[in-house]
């Protein structure tokens, strides 16, 4: 029997809260960005008053690699930012389950070139574009950008391929980036990480990484980062039991080591557990931090500006 048929590590169930968006008032919901699958969509949340353009604010869910939804509450990691001036669009994308690594990566990707294609649709800015994800959905940000215009991460069929899938900045909470770190700290004794991470794994790659050898080289962003890579926010508690907080710090050491230590900034939040067990994360506030670290790579940086231009 399969474990994970039934599985959330965070509460016992594939059932996750989904957040009701009815009095947002300016929205688009359940817009295609690619044709391969029904979950191949996206939302739009506009900011109550302008015209725009806004920038943009591109939010990828977590849920272990395995379930999650574009509207449950991880959503209001981001959806602050319509109070702030800041357009927000949340991604489904292809969970391990229905497609296998770096499927995840390939749709975040069609989806940041679906809202550019079609930013003045949109009132957004196609120059000002943000990825911000949760856990799994951080790893799937992170690499994203980590391997803008690296052909062996890139699906152009999906559609919108003469469009760009750079962003501007990067927000990354609590993701796990080394999966065979991950699996290794869950196989000691005891788990210093998700136990249930090697079966996970086995869904999303198809195998253990320990399993694929040189392979596994190919789903750990960090060996992606190049000097254009965008400004990052890192944030990480130090009490997480999922993804433990050496993948935080890993992180931004390799940021710092390639690009220099302006690019990133590491928030470590004491005594916070992972997101989903604690519940910190989504209390009003707790995004001032990362909608300040948006505002200075986004809104005053001005258009255009390439990703060494924000360092100086």
């Amino acid at each position: 029997m399969d474990i994970l048929a039934n599985f959330n590590p965070f509460e016992g169930s594939m059932e996750k809260p989904i957040i009701d968006v009815a009095e947002i008032e300016r929205k688009h919901l359940d817009i295609p960005y690619a044709s391969g699958s029904p979950n191949q969509r996206l939302d739009i949340y506009l900011p109550t008053e302008g015209d725009g353009p806004f920038p943009t604010v591109i939010f990828v869910h977590g849920g272990a690699f395995i379930l999650g939804d574009k509207r449950d509450t991880q959503l209001y990691q981001a959806i602050g930012g319509i109070k702030r001036g800041y357009a927000v669009a949340s991604v489904e994308y292809r969970l391990a389950f229905e497609a296998k690594y770096p499927a995840a990566v390939f749709d975040v990707k069609a989806a940041i070139r679906f809202l550019r294609a079609n930013a003045p649709c949109y009132k957004l800015d196609g120059d000002r574009f943000a990825l911000c994800g949760d856990s799994a959905g951080a790893h799937y940000a992170v690499m994203a950008a980590a391997t803008e215009g690296n052909p062996a991460f890139e699906d152009l069929g999906q559609g919108n391929a003469s469009y760009s899938c750079a962003v501007q900045a990067v927000a990354s909470r609590f993701g796990p980036y080394d999966f065979s770190l991950e699996s290794r700290m869950a196989w000691e004794d005891p788990p210093k990480a998700d136990p249930y991470f090697p079966e996970i794994e086995t869904h999303l790659l198809g195998a253990h990484s320990q399993d694929i050898g040189g392979l596994v080289y190919f789903t750990n962003p960090l060996n992606f980062v190049s000097p254009g890579f965008p400004p990052i926010f890192i944030e990480h508690g130090t009490e997480d039991i999922i993804v433990p907080v050496v993948h935080a710090y890993q992180l931004e050491e390799r940021v710092r080591a390639v690009c220099g230590a302006g690019r990133a900034q590491l928030v470590i939040m004491e005594g916070y557990n992972h997101g989903g067990i604690d519940e910190r994360w989504i209390e009003p506030g707790n995004d001032d931090m990362m909608y300040m670290f948006f505002d200075k790579h986004l809104k005053k940086a001005g258009r255009g500006l390439s990703h060494a231009d924000h360092d100086r």
